[in-house]
């Protein structure tokens, strides 16, 4: 009896580690179409449930409110626009967790038979602006208006006032309105706010400060699986097209889906930029924007509204999860225990034993002889996602990938014949056909009336804690922007490569990279295009060298290079002859063509040094004298272009930077 109070008691303690969906509101900022696309993807192939969420998506209609929902808790997630930043500004406590669109769609349109072909012939006519609009009202302020200069109407979302002459111009979104007036073989002049240079976000998807007080693992849990869900939909539009159509909404053709679809990939980008990233700088411009526009008060601190999930603050809290995870699993291993030697002995009747293995929150399996279950009880029922009157009498292997089921017999086998408990980790597959991570306890036990034996095993779901692991990980070794291996990791690799370079008495070169005019890339076009830029010279390093070598990011527009190997300084120099060669390509930034160039510099182990710090900083003056000298010798680089000027969009002579920066 002292047994079973104690397990009752753990069981109490232990309640929290039950694996029930937590029920979470998302509120959409219209109806259903393409432009959430992300997350129809993360609900319907499951990404919101393998975080332990169940999310409902709610369409919008014109009178919600979006934030009100979200700050009032009848929604725990909203998709928002820039404007949160007036909402913050104004008490609200929304919270940013990721950017879904890299520009915003909006954008003003006229009939090409009106005439109005130009933004300053809209002086005098009527226009209709849609609520949270603010960015098209700084496009129109830019452009020498104020709202006494034109009639605005209020916006009924119907372009049928516009095809009738009703109202000479109307806000609209580029992935959606642009399908029906081609339908309709109207042609049309569009007018962005980029035009003027006003960039802003467009969709995002936000919480409140509240919401990540109170529930930081749910907050985390669905900015996760949100982002795997809008990976998934950028790589398989025509699947989400059709999923789309068929359970949410068939009021957009399947043609003006894939409009959609296509239109929204040119606004993410998501081949140079990451889905839900952000960019600090950038949300700070739009403040500016908004203070121009007498909406904000100046040097409006936008920081408190954006969540960085990689910040100091979110890698601590992640520790602390992983810490009373951790705690949580010694308690369920005494609770394996304590549960062990109610099976070992005979002392307490089957009724009671029969309540704290159905209720336990442990997947708890007993096998017979061959491997068949016998017994499987609620919590393996939630797990495996198998009804115990289903999976009875069939062999345990059902729930075990095909590659892992010799390995897993073999652990049964080696329980029944050593009389020994094991543990193990394994890949599980639910009847649904996911995978769940699994720490498994295997105990042997013989019947005390007719001597048969039995497997008793524990499981535990460990995938997210798993997932937290690598995501710590990663967080430590990989820079968040261009997933290279940040300082700290190609430090390391340098040092094991000058070890290994040691033991075999071979060769190891080291390549430090500046990108230049990199600084006049992010003064004149912004951070935005930085950060493009920076994607894609990251992408294009690893195409230049080996397998065996290594490229990292030390910070800012510098990047290292580990040549393992190398046998001779000239097998070098053509590596850093091909770096350069891919680093130079142009890249398209909205229709604009971008070139940077790049100064390399070289050391050599064991030639030039034999230490990190000493080979380092020979590659970095050697780097230093072909970005200031061009004197390509000293840079032992024998190619006299490896210095390229700066150019944008066809035009010379753009200033360039003399510093690291570029």
């Amino acid at each position: 009896m002292q047994l079973l109070t104690i397990g009752c008691l753990v069981f109490s303690s232990l309640s929290v580690w039950a694996t029930e969906l937590d029920s979470v509101t998302l509120q959409l900022k219209w109806q259903h179409q393409f432009q959430f696309a992300g997350y129809y993807a993360a609900k319907e192939k499951g990404f919101y449930k393998d975080v332990g969420l169940d999310v409902t998506i709610i369409e919008a209609t014109p009178d919600i409110d979006v934030v009100q929902e979200v700050i009032k808790g009848r929604a725990q997630f909203g998709v928002g626009t820039s404007e949160l930043v007036l909402n913050r500004h104004r008490g609200e406590k929304v919270l940013v967790l990721g950017v879904v669109l890299q520009h915003s769609p909006l954008s003003l349109v006229t009939l090409k038979e009106s005439g109005i072909d130009n933004i300053h012939k809209l002086l005098d006519r009527k226009v209709m602006i849609e609520a949270n609009s603010s960015e098209l009202f700084a496009y129109l302020q830019q452009e020498g208006f104020t709202k006494k200069a034109f009639k605005l109407e209020p916006h009924n979302f119907d372009l049928s006032d516009l095809l009738a002459g009703k109202i000479d111009a109307m806000s609209i979104y580029e992935t959606d309105e642009p399908y029906l007036l081609k339908q309709q073989k109207r042609a049309f002049n569009q007018f962005s706010p980029r035009m003027s240079g006003i960039d802003f976000y467009g969709d995002n998807f936000f919480t409140t400060d509240t919401e990540l007080e109170k529930h930081p693992q749910r907050v985390e849990a669905f900015r996760e699986a949100t982002m795997r869900g809008w990976h998934y939909a950028m790589q398989h539009p025509d699947e989400i097209v059709q999923l789309i159509y068929k359970n949410y909404s068939q009021r957009h053709s399947i043609e003006h889906l894939r409009f959609e679809a296509a239109m929204m990939h040119d606004l993410m980008q998501p081949e140079l930029i990451e889905v839900g990233y952000m960019n600090m700088g950038r949300w700070q411009h739009i403040a500016e924007t908004y203070h121009k526009l007498g909406l904000l008060p100046e040097n409006f601190d936008v920081e408190p509204m954006l969540h960085f999930p990689l910040s100091a603050d979110y890698l601590k809290n992640l520790k602390i999860k992983l810490y009373y995870m951790a705690a949580g699993l010694t308690l369920l291993i005494l609770l394996w225990i304590i549960l062990f030697r109610f099976y070992r002995t005979a002392r307490i009747n089957e009724t009671k034993l029969n309540t704290v293995f159905n209720n336990t929150p442990l997947s708890m399996i007993v096998l017979d002889a061959n491997n068949r279950v016998l017994r499987w009880n609620t919590e393996a029922e939630k797990t495996f996602l198998w009804q115990a009157k289903d999976i009875i009498k069939k062999n345990v292997l059902l729930i075990t990938p095909p590659e892992k089921h010799a390995e897993v017999e073999a652990v049964l086998a080696a329980v029944r014949k050593n009389h020994r408990i094991m543990h193990h980790e394994n890949i599980n597959i639910r009847k649904d056909g996911s995978e769940v991570l699994c720490q498994w306890m295997n105990a042997p036990f013989k019947h005390n009336q007719n001597q048969s034996d039995f497997i008793i095993c524990m499981a535990q779901d460990i995938t997210e804690q798993n997932r937290l692991k690598e995501a710590l990980e990663h967080a430590a070794h990989y820079d968040k922007l261009t997933s290279l291996p940040n300082r700290a990791l190609i430090l390391e690799k340098l040092k094991q490569s000058i070890e290994t370079a040691a033991r075999h008495k071979a060769k190891t070169a080291v390549l430090f990279l500046d990108l230049n005019g990199f600084k006049a890339i992010n003064d004149t076009l912004g951070h935005e295009a930085g950060d493009i830029v920076l994607v894609a010279v990251a992408q294009r390093l690893p195409q230049a060298i080996r397998e065996s070598d290594y490229a990292g990011r030390l910070g800012g527009d510098e990047f290292l290079i580990i040549l393992q190997d190398i046998g001779s300084l000239e097998n070098a120099q053509n590596i850093a002859n091909n770096v350069r060669a891919l680093v130079c390509q142009p890249c398209v930034i909205n229709t604009e063509t971008i070139s940077v160039g790049v100064s390399i510099g070289i050391s050599l182990y064991p030639d030039d040094a034999t230490n990190i710090n000493a080979l380092i900083h020979q590659a970095d003056q050697d780097m230093y004298q072909a970005k200031h000298t061009r004197d390509l010798t000293k840079n032992k680089i024998p190619n006299n272009d490896i210095m390229h000027a700066f150019s944008f969009a066809g035009e010379q002579n753009l200033p360039t930077d003399s510093g690291n920066g570029g």
